[in-house]
């Protein structure tokens, strides 16, 4: 039964970060709206303009991956592992469409 809970843990994280791979923007405003923040609120967490946030969650601006890691790690208190697989599955996807 442990077993099952690890894999399913495991699962749920891959989802999570490969969410956050293909659509940044929507992982901001599902957390956000979750955890009944204001997009200041959001931005002091971050050390951010709360305009950035807001352009970040509609995606009208490209984030750069500093930024993304600072959200990530600040905002959506993540932890370093998560963050890590992150950034490992984003340089994938960079290395694919990029040869």
């Amino acid at each position: 039964m442990e077993i099952d809970g690890k894999v399913k843990m495991e699962q749920q994280t891959f989802k999570k970060i490969r969410k956050a791979v293909d659509d940044f923007s929507s992982v901001i405003e599902e957390y956000r709206k979750k955890e009944i923040l204001t997009f200041d609120s959001l931005a002091m967490r971050v050390g951010c303009s709360a305009a950035f946030i807001f352009r970040a969650e509609k995606g009208s601006r490209i984030v750069p991956l500093h930024m993304r890691v600072r959200i990530l790690k600040n905002g959506l208190n993540w932890k370093a592992s998560d963050i890590e697989r992150y950034l490992i599955e984003t340089i994938k996807g960079y290395e694919q469409t990029n040869r």
